[in-house]
């Protein structure tokens, strides 16, 4: 009997989604190192620190997450599903360890109060849908090498001001 074999760009969306979302569990777990191990709810760093502290899981979830399986895939359909499937996995991946860890962080001068992971992941949201778009809309094919660093630049573009200008504006 054959062995049950998932589509590639099941299998590249998965690799991507764990990778990033792995990648991106190191800064939650040098941010709670950085503050002494304390258990409860931390404040977002001012300035360009807070910037600083949520890049990684930004870039990781937001960049990587797609460019991964839109660069490996051999249709437009594989590259769109995997980077879907890369970003969502990523994201819940991110999401769910850093709320069974407790990584709560304080945003908009204490008013409201969001897992570490969740708030990484709502940042990264536009990145990753600018990344696919860009993808798709300025590669002939919308798959390949040349598609995935079209998606990267893309995502980079998007992901950066939201870094330098929206989460300062959270602290």
């Amino acid at each position: 009997m054959r062995a049950l074999r998932p589509p590639r760009w099941l299998r590249r969306g998965l690799e991507a989604g764990l990778f990033a979302g792995l990648l991106a569990l190191l800064t939650v777990i040098a941010y709670r190192w950085d503050r002494g191990a304390a258990v409860g709810v931390a404040t977002l760093p001012v300035g360009l620190r807070g910037s600083i502290v949520l890049a990684l899981p930004v870039l990781a979830v937001g960049v990587f997450a797609v460019v991964y399986p839109v660069g490996l895939a051999a249709t437009r359909l594989d590259a769109i599903f995997g980077a879907v499937t890369g970003t969502i996995v990523a994201a819940d991946l991110l999401a769910l360890i850093t709320v069974a860890a407790g990584e709560r962080v304080a945003i908009l001068g204490g008013a409201n109060v969001l897992p570490v992971g969740f708030l990484a992941a709502i940042l990264a949201t536009p990145a990753a849908v600018g990344g696919i778009a860009a993808s798709q809309l300025f590669s002939p094919h919308g798959f390949g090498r040349r598609a995935g660093r079209i998606g990267a630049v893309a995502a980079v573009i998007v992901a950066t001001p939201i870094l330098l200008v929206g989460v300062p504006l959270l602290a």
